[in-house]
């Protein structure tokens, strides 16, 4: 009897949590709601504000589309602003809502419901993952009178107040014949779209032509940019092509006010307008004139002109004359300055430097020929340390020598500082005799008899 007891407790707790957790999942479901607004009576050409809020657990994730739906006997807008964010508390569960307002027109009298048009979005059931959801536009019945007989039975326009502002581009009173007036009317209307408001009548008197421009529609808003009202601009040009006077008639709206329940009327008042004859322009009388007699030929003129020109070319071969003979010398002291001992023996140090004997084979060979220095053997021995006729004779024999000879190769860089020095010792001895380097050119009779048999060498160093 106990277990039976308590089996039956087990049960009702079981269906207790069940009932729990779906009365959680049901108040964690996303729903709609949809009120109106607007205060009654809604009378035929009043506009209706229904706002409709969607609301979800947590937070949405992409917000809700909310359609343009139709509904027969009515115009539907929604104005172009932001949604309102919300938030609530429904059975201790934090929901998060978007509301937008929706503008219903009704043009005839009686009951009218909200289609059930689907409302999609996206929302986080679980946080951080996206769920899809969507909700249907709840059902909602407002009712439409008709405008009161007392009122004329003519609903027109049905507003909080409408204003009606004219001007003219210039006096009425002042204009001539072939002149233009431009009329400009401004409707202003208190809780009303710009595109529900009545397009105001131009009407011309006879012999007047009038031109209609484009409406302009647009809408007043507060600082926080909240709808007041609509506007409507409209634009007339009258042309008057014969004087006389005309009466421009006045332009009128009539509206029923839902809060008085009467019926009130905006005007523009008329205009009376002038138009006097056009001036005549007589042409003027003249005698005619006589032909331009033609200007003698200005000698001065034309030998001024050419004598600038003529000046203008003599300093141009001047100048082409200067910079051709700047550029010869220049030439001319670059290649001296290509063709110079200095230069030649300047590759030769570039060539020790940058460890190439062939090079540096060429180069001593090509200065030793430019100074007259040869064989170069007899100028290290008169010019050179032993140090560095030693580092040119190792230099020679990596050259020509066996190939056992040179293993360690040449030290360069030794007969580098070597020729640099012997050099200077050349050109200071030299200098002393008061000759110079020698000629670029060698002596005709270089006297045989003087100096010892030559031997050549392989780049006629030796």
């Amino acid at each position: 009897m106990t277990a039976l007891v308590a089996l039956q407790r087990l049960v009702l707790w079981l269906v207790g949590l069940s009932l729990s957790f779906a009365g959680t999942a049901l108040a964690a479901d996303p729903f709609a709601r949809a009120t109106v607004t607007t205060k009654g009576p809604i009378y035929a050409g009043q506009q209706v504000e229904v706002d409709v809020d969607v609301f979800v657990p947590n937070y949405f994730l992409s917000p809700p589309q909310f359609p343009l739906f139709d509904l027969p006997g009515t115009v539907v807008t929604m104005p172009d602003e932001r949604g309102m964010n919300l938030n609530e508390t429904v059975n201790g569960e934090a929901f998060s809502g978007i509301r937008k307002t929706y503008a219903i027109t009704p043009q005839t009298p009686g009951d009218y419901v909200l289609p059930a048009a689907v409302i999609p979005f996206g929302y986080a059931a679980v946080p951080g993952q996206t769920s899809k959801g969507q909700v249907t536009l709840p059902s909602l019945t407002f009712t439409v009178e008709a405008v009161p007989q007392s009122a004329g039975g003519k609903a027109g326009v049905t507003t909080g107040e409408i204003t009606i502002a004219q001007s003219f581009d210039r006096d009425p009173a002042g204009l001539k014949a072939g002149d233009a007036l431009v009329r400009t009317i401004t409707i202003r209307a208190a809780g009303l779209a710009p595109m529900m408001i009545p397009e105001p009548t131009f009407d011309a008197p006879a012999g007047v032509q009038v031109y209609r421009h484009d409406p302009v529609l647009s809408q007043e808003r507060t600082s926080r940019g909240e709808i007041t009202a609509g506007l409507r601009k409209d634009v007339a040009t009258y042309v008057f092509a014969k004087p006389g006077s005309y009466s421009l008639p006045a332009i009128s709206l009539p509206w029923f006010d839902p809060a008085s329940g009467s019926m009130q009327s905006a005007e523009a008042a008329g205009a009376a307008v002038s138009v006097g004859a056009a001036p005549v322009v007589e042409p003027a009388l003249a005698p005619p004139t006589s032909p331009p007699s033609e200007e003698p030929f200005d000698w001065l003129w034309w030998l001024s002109i050419v004598a600038s020109v003529a000046a203008l070319a003599a300093l141009i071969q001047l100048t082409a004359n200067l910079f051709g003979r700047l550029e010869t010398r220049l030439e001319t002291a670059l290649e001296q300055r290509a063709q110079s001992e200095a230069t030649a023996f300047r590759h030769v140090l570039d060539a020790c430097r940058d460890h190439d004997p062939l090079r540096l084979e060429t180069a001593l060979d090509h200065w030793s020929r430019r100074t007259g220095n040869t064989p170069l053997s007899r100028w290290l021995d008169r010019f050179a340390d032993p140090a560095t006729a030693n580092a040119f004779a190792d230099f020679r024999r990596s050259r020509y020598g066996s190939g056992g000879s040179h293993q360690d190769g040449p030290d360069l860089l030794r007969l580098r500082g070597g020729l640099k020095v012997a050099r200077q010792r050349w050109l200071s001895e030299t200098s002393a005799d008061g000759g110079g380097p020698t000629s670029d050119l060698p002596d005709l009779n270089p006297g045989l008899e003087a100096a010892p048999p030559r031997r050549f060498g392989a780049v006629g160093l030796t």
